[in-house]
């Protein structure tokens, strides 16, 4: 499975689609990942003591080096540009610190997978995955934020303390009639009338034919006033992939009572699930 795995990572690596400069991170240490870019493969990048071409050459960086490092708050406006930045290039015995030329480097565009039976999910980095206890993979970013849910309708309403910029949950099935007697908002008897054959009749009032980032399937919304969750079915190779996308169109309230305009979902977030649907594996 290992292989299978570094196989698809490495396969769709050479079609990423995300915008990785939209979630630049610093970690806790306050550095960002950085990689060699525009070297040719017969030339090495010369890192410089000093931010200057007659300085002296620490280290010869390989053309294809992903194992550089800068703490340069203003990163974004030196990549690709003919301007100096402090890096270090890092090894597990220590470390090289000088200048590079930010058109020689980039932000390192690095994802992951995360499997769970017959599903493999590729996500990019500032994104986390967990395995949940009955088998779905969740891929989320959250932030530590207090508010009330604009869904939230009570006298009272539940003070929360992290909101979710990206939320989305994934699992395969063996057939459509394992999902609906196994999920709770569903059971056998709804599954004998909108379904024939093992899959959903085409004249279902509540499942609607959808086309959902390239994959073609059906729509069940649970919900109402802006807040819920849609469920999406698609076939692919004789499995059934369910996802699961939660929703809320209210803004969140602050601790005074007012609405939150400010955007608090990540803006790309069409390009994220573009990617992340069109490169998951159904085994």
């Amino acid at each position: 499975m290992k292989k299978i795995i570094t196989f698809i990572i490495v396969t769709i690596l050479l079609n990423a689609e995300i915008d990785f400069k939209k979630h630049i991170e610093f970690d806790d240490n306050q550095n960002v990942e950085l990689m060699v870019t525009g070297v040719p493969k017969t030339y090495l990048l010369n890192l410089k003591l000093e931010p200057s071409y007659k300085s002296k050459t620490l280290y010869k960086i390989p053309y294809d080096a992903k194992n550089l490092t800068t703490q340069d708050r203003d990163i974004l406006n030196k990549l690709g540009r003919d301007a100096w930045v402090e890096i270090r290039v890092n090894f597990s015995d220590g470390f090289y610190s000088g200048w590079v030329k930010g058109k020689y480097i980039k932000l390192y565009d690095h994802y992951r997978a995360v499997t769970v039976g017959d599903l493999a999910v590729i996500y990019p980095i500032f994104l986390k995955a967990k395995r949940t206890q009955d088998g779905w993979i969740e891929i989320y970013n959250k932030i530590g934020f207090e508010y009330y849910s604009g869904c939230d309708e009570k006298e009272k309403p539940t003070l929360l303390y992290e909101f979710y910029r990206f939320d989305i949950k994934l699992k395969v099935y063996s057939s459509l009639r394992d999902f609906f007697t196994e999920d709770k908002n569903y059971n056998s008897s709804i599954y004998k009338k909108v379904t024939i054959g093992g899959w959903f009749k085409k004249n279902s009032n509540r499942f609607k034919r959808v086309e959902f980032y390239g994959l073609k399937g059906y729509r069940d919304t649970i919900g109402a006033e802006g807040c819920g969750v849609n469920i999406y079915f698609f076939r692919i190779d004789g499995k059934i992939l369910v996802i699961k996308e939660s929703f809320n169109t209210n803004p969140p309230i602050d601790k005074k009572g007012n609405r939150v305009l400010e955007k608090l979902e990540f803006g790309d977030r069409d390009e994220i699930m573009r990617y992340i649907i069109k490169n998951l594996k159904v085994f």
